[in-house]
C-alpha cells in the first residue's frame, strides 16, 4: 500500500469514527415505562404535514402508568397545550441529547408545582415555559403519569430523543433495547407515473396502480403484468410496517431502488429536522392521498423537495425509457428486517400528447395573480413542482373565488386578499373566510381585515368564500353549581363548544380573580379543579366562566357556591 493510500485509508477510517460518534447511538437511556412495550406509532411513520417525530408506547387503554426520565439531567421546557403534545416535558441530558415526553396526564409533584405557578403568573391554562435556573432530575425520576391529553387519540406515551444542539429527533428505536421487531415491511402497491406530457404507462397518460402479492419469500406484482413505459416515468409504493406483538400500522425506515442493478434512489430516517418535515407532502402523492386516502411514497424527488433524508441519486429517481429497465426495490424497517420487490419496465412506444398544454407556474418563483375583486400570492418554494393554478371568481350569491386545487399541496403559506362587498362590511369582526369543500360546507379559514379587503394566509388550495359568524359560543355544566357546598379538592365540568369560528379563549375567575382551567379540545371539555384555584374553607364564592370565539363573539356563565 502507497504512502497516500494509506493516508486516505486513515481518514476514511476516522471519518467513519467522527459519524457514529455523532450518532452515539451507545447512550445508555433508562425505557421510559415499566410495562412491556406496545408500539402504536413508530419514528418517521407518515402523518399529516409531517413525519412523527417520537414512539408512540401504547398503554392498553390505562390512564396514570410513572414516567421514569430516561437519563439524568436538567428541565428545559414545559409545555401545555389543548392540542398537540398536550401536558410535555422536555429534559436536557449531559451525554448531548434530549428527551420529550407528551400527552401526559399529570405531572410529578415537583413539576406541576413550577408550571401551576407559571400559569398564573401569566393568566393562561396554555404555556411554552423555558426555565431560566436549574431543575435537576435524577435518572429513572418520575416526571408524570401517561394519560391522553392533547391532540392524542387514546391513552399512550410519546417519547423522543433529540440531538440538544441541532433540536432534530433521532430515531429513539437505536437507543433501546425493549422493543422487538422481527416483522418485516408490508408492500401493498405499485404506482407508476408518467412525470411529462410526452410520456405514458401503457399508451396512457395517466398513472397505473399494481396490486403486490407477496409468495415464495418474497413480493411480486400481481399477474407478472406487462408494464410498458415511454418517456420519463416515476414509481411509487404503498407500503407499511408492524412490530412483534402490535398490528398498529407504522412506518419503514430506509429504501433503496436500483435500475439495472445501478443505485438510483434512495432514503433513510435516521433523523429530520422539524423545519423540514412538511416535505412529507412531497414525498408522498399528495394528490393521490387527498383524493383516495392511501400514502404512496416516491421514488423519485421532486426539484421543490429539499429534505435531506435522500442519498445519492440518479435524475432524481426519474427513469428514461430509452430501453426496458429491471427495477429492484428493497425497503426495510429500524431491525433491518428487509422485503423486496422486483419488476421490469417495458420500453413503450414513443408517445407526443395532442392535448393542448396548460400554462404552469414556476415551483421556483414569486406568482402574483389577479381575479375579480381579489388577488393571491404565492411565494418562491411554495410549490414542489411547476403546477397550472387558476385563480377565478366563482358565479355565486356571495362573493367565492377558486384558487388551485386541493390535490396540490404548498409548502409555503400563500396570501389571499379579497374586497369585501359593501353589504358585508357592517359585520366587521365578524366577518370571516371560509374554505368550501366539494359537498358545499363550510369551514372557518380565518382572515384580517385591512381597509377594505381581507386578508388570508393560508397553506390550502381550495374555494374561499365570505362567512358570518354572529353567534356566541355554548356553555353546559356537568354538574350544578348554584349555591352548592363543595370541597376543596372539587372539580367542576363543562363541555364547551362554538357553531363555526372555533374556540378561542376560555377564562374563569372567582370572586373577580382568574383561575386556573384546564381545556382538552378534542373533547370540549373544560375542567376547573379548586385544589389548584387556592379556594379556602368556609369561603364563599362568585363563579364566572367566559367563553370567546375567534370572531369575538363572547358567552359568560355566571354562578356562586361555598367551600367547606
Amino acid at each position: 500500500m502507497s504512502y497516500k493510500h494509506y493516508i486516505f485509508s486513515i481518514f476514511l477510517f476516522c471519518a467513519t469514527l467522527v459519524v457514529f460518534a455523532q450518532k452515539n447511538r451507545d447512550a445508555n437511556f433508562l425505557f421510559p415505562l415499566d410495562i412491556p412495550p406496545s408500539v402504536s406509532g413508530s419514528f418517521a411513520e407518515l402523518r399529516s404535514n409531517h413525519f412523527h417525530s417520537g414512539i408512540d408506547l401504547s398503554t392498553q387503554g390505562k390512564l396514570g402508568i410513572p414516567i421514569k426520565s430516561m437519563e439524568v439531567g436538567t428541565i428545559s421546557r414545559i409545555k401545555v397545550s389543548a392540542v398537540g403534545y398536550g401536558n410535555a416535558v422536555y429534559i436536557k441530558h449531559p451525554n448531548g441529547y434530549t428527551t420529550v415526553y407528551g400527552h401526559l396526564r399529570n405531572y410529578s409533584i415537583k413539576i406541576d408545582s413550577i408550571i401551576t405557578a407559571e400559569q398564573y403568573k401569566i393568566e393562561s391554562f396554555g404555556i411554552d415555559f423555558f426555565p431560566t435556573s436549574e431543575i435537576h432530575i435524577k435518572r429513572g425520576e418520575i416526571i408524570g403519569y401517561t394519560g391522553n391529553s392533547g391532540s392524542s387519540g387514546g391513552p399512550h406515551l410519546h417519547y423522543e430523543i433529540r440531538e440538544t444542539v441541532s433540536e432534530e429527533p433521532v430515531n429513539p428505536f437505536f437507543y433501546q433495547n425493549k422493543i422487538k421487531d422481527d416483522v418485516r415491511p408490508k408492500l401493498l402497491t405499485l404506482r407508476v407515473y408518467p412525470v411529462d406530457e410526452n410520456s405514458a404507462i401503457n399508451g396512457s397518460p395517466i398513472p397505473k396502480n399494481y396490486t403486490i402479492v407477496f409468495y415464495d419469500g418474497q413480493y411480486h406484482l400481481k399477474g407478472n403484468p406487462k408494464i410498458y413505459a415511454s418517456g420519463k416515468v416515476g414509481v411509487a409504493i404503498e407500503m407499511l410496517d408492524y412490530m412483534t406483538g402490535s398490528w398498529k400500522k407504522c412506518g419503514v425506515y430506509k429504501l433503496n431502488m436500483k435500475v439495472n442493478g445501478h443505485d438510483y434512489y434512495s432514503w433513510e430516517l435516521d433523523q429530520f429536522s422539524f423545519s423540514e418535515s412538511r416535505y412529507i407532502n412531497s414525498h408522498i402523492d399528495y394528490g393521490y392521498r387527498a383524493k383516495y386516502g392511501k400514502r404512496f411514497e416516491r421514488c423519485f424527488r421532486q426539484p421543490g423537495n429539499k429534505m435531506r433524508i435522500y442519498g445519492e441519486l440518479t435524475n432524481d429517481g426519474i427513469i428514461h425509457m430509452d430501453s426496458s429497465k429491471i427495477i429492484f426495490i428493497k425497503a426495510a424497517d429500524a431491525a433491518n428486517n428487509l422485503s423486496q420487490l422486483n419488476f421490469t419496465l417495458l420500453k413503450g412506444n414513443d408517445y407526443k400528447s395532442s392535448a393542448s398544454q396548460k400554462v404552469k407556474l414556476a415551483y421556483n418563483q414569486h406568482h402574483h395573480l389577479k381575479a375579480d375583486g381579489a388577488t393571491c400570492d404565492i411565494p418562491n418554494g411554495a410549490l414542489y413542482e411547476n403546477a397550472a393554478i387558476t385563480f377565478e371568481k366563482k358565479n355565486t350569491n356571495v362573493a367565492s373565488y377558486q384558487i388551485g386545487a386541493k390535490e396540490i399541496p404548498l409548502h409555503k403559506c400563500i396570501r389571499l386578499s379579497v374586497k369585501i362587498p359593501d353589504s358585508l362590511r357592517l359585520y366587521k369582526d365578524k366577518l370571516c373566510l371560509a374554505s368550501v369543500n366539494g359537498s358545499g360546507k363550510h369551514y372557518y379559514a380565518g382572515g384580517n381585515i385591512k381597509e377594505d379587503s381581507l386578508i388570508l394566509t393560508t397553506r390550502s388550495f381550495g374555494n374561499y368564500t365570505f362567512k358570518t359568524d354572529t353567534i356566541a359560543p355554548t356553555i353546559r355544566a356537568l354538574q350544578n353549581i348554584k349555591g352548592r357546598v363543595f370541597n376543596t379538592n372539587s372539580k367542576f365540568l363543562f363541555k364547551i363548544s362554538d357553531n363555526f369560528s372555533g374556540i378561542k379563549s376560555y377564562d374563569v375567575y372567582l370572586n373577580d380573580s382568574w383561575v386556573l382551567c384546564e381545556y382538552d379540545a378534542k373533547s370540549n371539555k373544560l375542567t376547573c379543579p379548586l385544589s389548584k384555584a387556592k379556594v379556602k374553607k368556609g369561603g364563599n364564592y362568585n363563579f364566572k366562566l367566559v367563553i370567546k370565539d375567534n370572531c369575538g363573539n363572547e358567552k359568560t356563565l355566571s354562578s356562586h357556591f361555598m367551600v367547606r
